[in-house]
């Protein structure tokens, strides 16, 4: 149709071709047209932070459906709102440098966030560690015993996840790092250990604790030497089953490793545990006693473990992570739920904060001073443990105590049990304690012995010196300091409070004016001119500016390659090494065709075949062919249609 101007105010059709024309779309279709599809900017930013937390795509279209009154209501189609996502992620061959990007960002807020990568030979992503300033904080003072182990299935490459973690004051899992391999090798190890050690302005851990991995363990021997590296207690019994198929073996083997018993008395188990499961020849055996130094307690007695002796908290903690990240997620959707996951145990150790510091516990010992001592100065879960040693001191016999250059050594034996016998020294002058069962210097905490002489020198408060400050309400004070100071700094902290204190405002007025049409108007009106007002004042562009950083080196790094997990059977094998399956005859055996192009097949069986194959694609049975083409029938205003 072609249209001209008669005069002024008068136009006429100069031209129509009718051929061309076709019918109008019914307007319940309108809204799929693409030219009437759109996103906007706050409906991307609504919908990336409700994917964020997990939400998936179509409950999210939901979601804005149930707030704009209906699905015919909503401006857009669920794969949309996949494509915004791609879009908003660069996840074409980009999913590194969005995650890159990411950082950049985060680190614009957190200036002690430490990121590093290491590329392969095609420019692939193949190492990154990450770790943000509150953990680095928590390393600096819970970082004298550090727990890491690997993980696979958290992210669509595969790569092995490996998070640092530790103890916290209050007895908790905290997280110091994370990061993601290419491969579990000694390289790889040494290049993570590396930057964690590069992170931590060079503090070394006194202790480490793994799961026995030769790779891992050669990597913490070059990167931290001076560091007692301990074996995980139950991936050694379950080594134990493995190779020794003998429950009784096993369950001496678990005393000799566990039991708080002295190095003569160890060596005196080991050889009657030798003899009577007959093992003494077994390679594995050997092997086992020569690292001696680094599972069995009488050989680690005294060394500072904060209670350690297994990688449980790492399983616990790969557990909690899972409810968080999902196998399909990239690089960046990982790394974004993974601080998620962190954000929620730093919220349960803010909790515990405030009932360590806030209400007094009952009391239960007739040690009143004692118990409300313990109670001022250990967290809330570190004083129901000294609470229990204090209530078995009291099975604890004096027998005497002798005096030396070096203060009081006071002679304890357990009740009834006379061959129990320790020594507990107490030095007036400093004020110290020190027992023979090293218990204060592998926990951090009095042994029941200490008290029992605690309670005979009728010291109405628990020492200073027995209270490790890693368990003390005052553990963290110079951090919770420097975390107020920046974030009183942080303009984009105080940003987004702003937001959530004007949404619960925004709430409250939807919640009214919708009540009545004409306040419904004037409302939208108005919050439409004052928007375009501050849009004219601020500029849109100040809106999408966090997202403006330039690529830089990153656009050429590449996403990883999948990797294979250790243990893997054919599934994950790929098909240049497994080779194509080829289609096997059912008439003739042989491998290259099917029983209905068998040579071998009687012509009578050949000639009903293809009758069969004919037929079939004649009337086939539910109207489907050999062809695996499916013939639908429907009816639409009377007519009747068939699709194939």
């Amino acid at each position: 149709m072609k249209i001209k101007k008669k005069n002024k105010n008068m136009w006429y059709v100069s031209r129509f071709i009718e051929e061309h024309n076709h019918e109008l779309l019914l307007s319940k279709f309108v809204e799929y047209l693409r030219s009437h599809r759109k996103i906007s900017d706050f409906e991307k930013a609504q919908l990336n932070s409700m994917r964020e937390i997990g939400i998936s795509i179509p409950k999210i279209y939901e979601s804005f459906a149930t707030q704009a009154g209906g699905f015919n209501m909503v401006s857009f189609t669920k794969q949309d709102m996949y494509n915004v996502l791609r879009r908003l992620r660069a996840m074409q061959n980009g999913d590194v440098n969005a995650t890159f990007r990411y950082l950049e960002g985060i680190a614009q807020v957190d200036e002690k966030l430490f990121w590093r990568y290491k590329t392969g030979p095609s420019k692939q992503l193949c190492d990154l560690f990450w770790s943000d300033g509150a953990s680095q904080e928590d390393y600096r003072i819970f970082g004298d015993v550090l727990a890491f182990d690997a993980t696979y299935g958290r992210n669509k490459y595969n790569l092995p996840v490996v998070v640092f973690s530790g103890v916290n004051h209050h007895n908790q899992t905290c997280v110091f790092g994370a990061a993601m391999v290419s491969h579990e090798s000694q390289e790889s190890y040494n290049w993570v250990l590396e930057r964690f050690l590069e992170c931590m302005k060079g503090k070394t851990p006194n202790a480490v604790i793994t799961d026995g991995d030769p790779a891992m363990g050669i990597a913490i021997q070059k990167v931290f030497p001076e560091a007692h590296h301990r074996l995980c207690a139950w991936h050694l019994l379950r080594n134990a089953t493995a190779n020794i198929s003998q429950p009784q073996f096993t369950q001496l083997f678990r005393q000799c490793m566990l039991a708080d018993i002295d190095i003569h008395e160890f060596e005196k188990q080991w050889e009657a545990m030798l003899e009577e499961c007959g093992v003494r020849e077994v390679e594995w055996m050997r092997d086992l006693y020569a690292k001696k130094y680094s599972w069995t307690t009488a050989y680690i007695r005294g060394r500072f473990y904060a209670g350690l002796r297994t990688t449980s908290r790492c399983e616990s903690l790969h557990t909690k992570l899972g409810r968080f990240v999902e196998s399909r997620y990239g690089i960046l959707e990982f790394i974004t739920n993974f601080q998620r996951c962190i954000d929620f145990l730093r919220d349960n150790e803010a909790e515990l904060d405030f009932r360590s510091c806030y209400g007094t516990p009952v009391l239960q010992t007739e040690f009143v001073e004692l118990e409300k001592s313990a109670a001022l100065k250990f967290t809330r879960e570190i004083f129901f443990r000294v609470r229990e040693s204090l209530k078995r001191s009291v099975r604890i016999n004096i027998n005497g105590c002798n005096h030396t250059s070096n203060g009081d050594v006071f002679l304890v034996e357990k009740y009834r049990k006379s061959g129990l016998n320790w020594q507990v020294l107490y030095d007036g002058q400093g004020q110290k304690f020190g027992c023979s069962c090293m218990r204060m210097e592998s926990f951090g905490l009095p042994c029941i012995h200490i008290l029992a002489v605690v309670v005979r020198l009728n010291l109405c408060a628990i020492l200073d010196s027995l209270v490790l400050k890693r368990w003390s309400k005052i553990a963290k004070s110079e951090a919770d300091h420097w975390s107020i100071v920046n974030e009183a700094v942080n303009k984009d902290i105080l940003y987004k409070r702003k937001v959530v204190a004007f949404l619960h405002l925004c709430t409250r007025l939807v919640k009214f004016s919708c009540f009545d049409e004409h306040d419904f108007r004037v409302y939208a009106e108005r919050i439409v001119r004052d928007t375009s007002m501050l849009e004219s004042k601020y500029g849109v562009a100040r809106e999408s500016s966090g997202a403006s950083h330039v690529w830089g080196e990153f656009s050429r790094i590449n996403d990883p390659v999948r990797v294979r997990t250790k243990g893997t059977g054919h599934a994950n094998m790929s098909s240049t090494m497994t080779g194509k399956k080829r289609r096997k005859c059912s008439n003739c055996g042989r491998l290259g065709h099917r029983r209905t192009r068998c040579t071998n097949a009687p012509a009578s069986s050949a000639m009903d075949n293809r009758n069969g194959a004919v037929n079939g694609s004649e009337t086939g049975k539910d109207g489907a062919d050999t062809t695996g083409h499916v013939k639908l029938s429907t009816t639409t205003d009377g007519l009747s249609k068939s699709f194939v």
